[in-house]
């Protein structure tokens, strides 16, 4: 008679400890990604800081539309968007506004402007070459 034939316990073994490895992987929960603080907002009476490089576009359109009616400008994205926030809620006197900003907010990589309302809705906005509409 032959010998039953028997198979090494190796594979076995390296298959059980590989399924164990990877369930208990399962368990750990993962590390979270790493996410930069919110930016500050300002409501002050002056222009917020624009991110680095957007020079004073930001100053220049809240000089040129004076302090009664705005509560703050700030460059946003890649220095592409000017945002002022109005004192009040009023659309018609949001593209006034918007139109007002218009006139020195394009320059370098600035094309667009949006006009928000003192709750953050957004009452006007423009791009470069068009006129202001009414949000």
């Amino acid at each position: 008679m032959t010998p039953p034939v028997t198979r090494p316990a190796a594979p076995a073994a390296l298959a059980m400890v590989a399924v164990l490895t990877a369930g208990g992987c399962a368990d750990r929960p993962a590390a979270a990604p790493e996410v930069p603080p919110p930016a500050a907002s300002s409501t002050g009476d002056v222009a917020s800081p624009a991110p680095e490089g957007c020079g004073d576009v930001a100053d220049q359109v809240r000089r040129h539309l004076g302090q009664a009616a705005v509560r703050s400008v700030t460059a946003e994205g890649q220095c592409t968007t000017i945002v002022v926030t109005a004192v009040d809620a009023d659309p018609a006197a949001a593209t006034r506004l918007c139109d007002a900003a218009a006139r020195v907010a394009y320059t370098g990589d600035v094309n667009s402007v949006r006009i928000l309302g003192p709750s953050g809705d957004e009452l006007a906005n423009g791009i470069a070459g068009a006129d202001c509409l009414t949000g």
